[in-house]
């Protein structure tokens, strides 16, 4: 009840806050066609999953044993929208140095928990884990196997089993290696574990990477796949660099490089892959000038165009993705800066740019207890199954990438993407191209408040030029108290999602959702700071 009272009276500080004398219209041009410069089509599977090795086992069942039906349902209402499919890359660090044991019957060893998420050098899984995947039909599989190992028979049995229990119909890719340009020759894991040389890999350059990835590729094919040929592959799955450290991702395992030595000289890579984290995580005091902060957002990615370009020019059929994504880096969490409003905003906004540069895919990485997670699964360590804000990026962001009006008119994998230019500090605009014609665009506002800063919420509005529309629609992805907000306050389009309804979504939640008439070719749209909103044009 106290609880209740509180939160209604935060709701009524935030809405008396947010009341601001309107601002200045920032206009707004609308090409009427698409733009030259335009994202290729985006692929109806652009939102993809990641599960650190262990983790998934409890994101795809439940404590009983089941099909851990929350995570279906989440799932659900990400893919519903996109009618996608979950690509989902089973991975990370302790599947790089992680064991296949045939005997085991537990899934996978140690289980996941706060303390033992990613139990580098020690996590074992049997043949159980691969039933796992069965638990989501729909969705097609990237399995990270090692190449952190020399004994390159542990990565032909690995693959063998995973192939043999999931079915190849049902694997989309197999991903030798995972961060290889941070092995070390004096790398240890968790409890002091020696994991370099002789017995692991040490120091790699970019002859040294091609040379082991094309040779346990070959293994791989010679005693899994049988097959001549075919692009079945996914290389160099580089590590983040951020901070002083950025321009690294433009040259670690450089593209051009490792193709001219050779790594696709047998036509197996099926695509490119690095991974993405925008930082260390801070806290909510610093939200706003490090996760919130889109010139650093928008200066990380371009260093990856370097590769997008390259490949475009010279490798046209390989695309370039991010296999392993989350907001920010953290041994254990700090949900006040990894899982509020404003992080589910900087994520609406890191999608949109990555597809606007050229990005072909992202999978976001979940593991149990980060703090940049989009759900977790069960309760654990005292904290009970639960949203967090995170998730509410992706059903904006699948709602952008196709709707039902363009289902209905077989526009499936036709949006192209394109940014506006446009006049507002820490804000930026994206329009969604189908056949020509612009039919959604998305606006993010960065700026950040919250109802603790004791300030006016401010605003932009725009006056968006849009011709030949007759009438637009309009959905918030917002909170009342603004980024500091964690799931329970958040709402899109007026809706929420929550453990209570099992994943399932809750309408109505907070009513919001505005439809406005194009006056003289325009329409003015405005969003509050710390807002982001999905237009429909009509």
């Amino acid at each position: 009840m106290l609880y209740t009272a509180l939160k209604a009276f935060c709701y009524a500080l935030a809405f008396e806050t947010s009341v601001v004398v309107a601002s200045s219209l920032v206009s707004v041009r609308v090409p009427i066609a698409t733009p030259e410069q335009a994202s290729a089509p985006i692929s109806s599977d652009f939102l993809g999953l990641s599960f650190e090795l262990s983790s998934f086992t409890r994101y795809a069942k439940d404590d009983n044993g089941s099909i851990n039906v929350f995570s279906t349902n989440l799932m659900d209402a990400i893919y519903s929208r996109t009618r996608g499919r979950p690509i989902i890359r089973l991975g990370g660090t302790s599947s790089d140095y992680g064991k296949y044991s045939p005997d085991q019957t537990e899934p996978a060893l140690p289980v996941a928990e706060r303390d033992h998420y990613q139990d580098i050098g020690h996590t074992v899984i049997g043949p159980s884990y691969w039933n796992l995947t069965k638990n989501f039909p729909s969705a097609k599989y990237i399995i990270q196997v090692p190449l952190a190992t020399t004994n390159i028979s542990e990565t032909v049995s690995w693959t063998k089993s995973a192939v043999d229990i999931i079915g190849l119909d049902k694997i989309f890719s197999i991903q030798p290696g995972n961060e290889a340009d941070l092995y070390t020759d004096t790398f240890t894991g968790a409890d002091g574990i020696p994991l370099h040389p002789p017995e692991y890999q040490g120091n790699l350059t970019n002859e040294t990477y091609v040379g082991n990835w094309t040779r346990y590729v070959s293994a791989i094919k010679e005693g899994v796949f049988r097959q001549p040929s075919g692009r079945y592959f996914t290389a160099f799955d580089t590590a983040a660099y951020f901070g002083a450290d950025v321009a690294a991702n433009q040259y670690k395992f450089a593209v051009d490089q490792c193709f001219s030595l050779g790594i696709d000289d047998g036509e197996t890579v099926k695509e490119v892959a690095a991974h993405y984290y925008q930082g260390n995580a801070g806290t909510n005091a610093t939200l706003g000038s490090t996760l919130m902060n889109m010139t650093m957002t928008h200066n990380h990615l371009d260093q990856f165009k370097v590769r997008i370009n390259w490949l475009r020019d010279n490798k046209p059929e390989v695309p370039f993705v991010l296999s392993e994504v989350g907001n920010s880096l953290h041994p254990k969490n700090e949900y006040p800066y990894q899982a509020r409003l404003g992080s589910a905003l900087w994520q609406v906004d890191f999608y949109l740019y990555s597809m606007a540069i050229g990005v072909a895919r992202i999978n976001y990485h979940q593991i149990m207890h980060a703090g940049s997670n989009m759900w977790l699964p069960v309760a654990s360590a005292e904290e009970p199954a639960q949203v967090f804000s995170n998730f509410y990026s992706q059903v904006l962001l699948a709602d952008f990438i196709v709707c039902s009006l363009s289902i209905s008119k077989g526009s499936l994998g036709k949006t192209r993407v394109s940014q506006l230019e446009i006049n507002a500090s820490n804000t930026a605009a994206y329009v969604a191209y189908e056949d020509d014609v612009p039919r959604r665009i998305a606006v993010v506002n960065l700026d950040h408040w919250s109802v603790d800063m004791r300030v006016r919420r401010g605003t932009v509005s725009f006056k968006f030029e849009i011709p030949a529309v007759g009438r637009v629609s309009s959905a918030y992805l917002n909170a009342p108290g603004g980024a500091h907000s964690d799931a329970r306050s958040i709402t899109y389009d007026d809706s929420q999602w929550t453990y209570h309804s099992l994943g399932k979504e809750i309408r109505d939640y907070r009513h919001g959702f505005k439809t406005a008439k194009v006056e003289d070719g325009a329409v003015v749209v405005t969003v509050s700071s710390s807002e982001a909103v999905l237009i429909w044009l009509d």
